[in-house]
């Protein structure tokens, strides 16, 4: 019995010794796993900040514009800041085509939809900049003019808002819809635009 009861231990020892290399292996398999997974994770989280911030600072830069409005109803009047106006609206038009070029390297869809974005933004406030330009200035001091417009750009932001968010979905679904609208206005574009053709026919 004894030499039964040797024999066996020698046999689990054995074992166990020709087991110990494949289960070290499996520990350190699985150590590199998550290890890789938790790097891309760190790549994926990082590029969704990066983008994050990207649109962001595109939206706000566009939203700039408007801004310049205020900024030309309380110049000085008596002209010592128009050139420095003049100036800002040369910067902010700087920044407008830097992030609508890199918009559009990131996401030809995200950058049509930045452009439309920018044409409704710069088609609301023309008007009102022009005006603001025909007028004296208001002093910091003065209360605003309740008659001033402000531009009316809901419609317009939540539209980019939501461009912004379907493009950014993690499902490809949701993004198909960004794909989706944009051939439907292309193919509305396209209507309108052969209408009178058809009517001069």
């Amino acid at each position: 019995m004894p030499s039964l009861l040797l024999a066996a231990a020698q046999e689990h020892a054995s074992i166990s010794s020709q087991l110990a290399p494949v289960g070290t292996l499996t520990a350190a398999l699985v150590a590199a796993a998550v290890a890789l997974y938790l790097n891309a994770r760190g790549r994926k989280n990082a590029e969704r900040d990066r983008r994050r911030t990207l649109y962001s600072e595109a939206y706000r830069v566009a939203l700039e514009w408007c801004e310049g409005i205020y900024r030309v109803r309380r110049r000085p009047q008596d002209g010592s800041g128009d050139a420095d106006l003049v100036r800002h609206f040369h910067e902010m038009q700087e920044r407008i085509a830097y992030y609508e070029g890199w918009l559009a390297m990131e996401s030809p869809q995200l950058g049509r939809a930045y452009k439309r974005f920018l044409r409704e933004v710069m088609d609301e406030a023309r008007s009102l900049i022009q005006d603001a330009w025909s007028h004296l200035g208001c002093p910091p001091t003065e209360q605003t003019n309740p008659d001033d417009q402000a531009p009316a750009l809901n419609e317009a932001k939540g539209r980019f808002l939501l461009d912004v968010r379907e493009h950014s979905s993690r499902w490809f679904w949701v993004r198909g819809r960004l794909r989706e609208r944009e051939r439907k206005e292309a193919r509305a574009q396209k209507h309108e635009s052969q209408q009178p053709k058809e009517q001069g026919s």
